[in-house]
């Protein structure tokens, strides 16, 4: 089990709009091409191609890249973003190291491990306390069992997240992943403290009871992860899932256990 945030509209157009300057029509200027990508991008993608042969420049790409990246055309995004960020030093680290978690992002999402950790790792150079980035970064690692990795990063987001239960749980995973059973259950703890009806913290917590033969606790975890998890959640199929192969070790016990009468 593992989280992923869905956060990509939230990621593209917030940081991006408050911080360029303005640019030449047809758009009245960048935040406005960015704005328009955020809403229609297919539409807008055309309009900033448009808008380059007219003399749009480098707004003009940044835009097709945050466009491409609002569609889901991860390649082309990334490429297109890693060409407009090259000719970007002048622009404020902010919003460089924004762009630079965007493209990690999209190289994630595209299936290139290497060039997403690149990306990821530009970013957190340029704004080393962005607790996001670095949570980002930590899927990454996750996603290639790199778990001291996804530890190391963790405990950074989570000194400057202590409220937050998401990283607790994704810490809990990791360290279960690597047989340190008490961490991770003071972790998903921690996590419940914060947030007691989180359907991946109890679908954990059940893991880690399973794991250690308290399968009554497993099955009182998992139940209620039926209850509070929306019926198409990953954690809700995974609790089915647990529920049931749980059930069927139960009766081949009950069954052994006749026959060695």
């Amino acid at each position: 089990m593992m989280l992923r945030l869905n956060r990509l509209a939230v990621l593209v157009a917030v940081p991006l709009l408050s911080a360029l300057p303005a640019s030449a029509a047809p758009f009245a200027n960048r935040a406005a091409c960015l704005a328009r990508a955020e809403q229609l991008p297919d539409f807008a993608y055309e309009e900033a191609r448009l808008w380059e042969k007219q003399g749009g420049g480098l707004d003009a790409r940044l835009c097709q890249g945050v466009a491409l990246l609002l569609r889901a055309d991860w390649r082309p995004a990334a490429e297109t973003l890693e060409s407009v960020i090259g000719q970007m030093d002048k622009e404020p680290a902010e919003l460089r190291g924004n762009l630079w978690g965007r493209i990690g992002l999209a190289w994630q999402k595209a299936k290139e491990p290497a060039r997403a950790e690149k990306a990821y790792d530009q970013a957190l150079t340029l704004l080393p306390g962005d607790a996001q980035l670095r949570m980002d970064r930590a899927y990454l690692r996750a996603e290639q069992e790199r778990w001291w990795e996804v530890i190391q990063d963790l405990d950074l987001v989570i000194k400057a997240r202590p409220k937050q239960a998401e990283p607790f749980i994704m810490r809990a995973e990791a360290h279960r992943k690597l047989a340190l059973s008490g961490e991770a259950r003071a972790d998903i703890d921690q996590a419940l403290t914060l947030q007691p009806e989180s359907a991946d913290a109890l679908l954990l917590r059940g893991n880690l009871r399973a794991d250690a033969g308290d399968y009554a606790g497993a099955k009182a975890d998992w139940t209620k992860v039926q209850q509070v998890a929306k019926t198409e959640s990953s954690a809700a199929r995974s609790a089915v899932d647990n529920l049931n192969a749980l059930m069927l070790m139960e009766a081949k016990g009950k069954s052994e256990a006749k026959e060695t009468r």
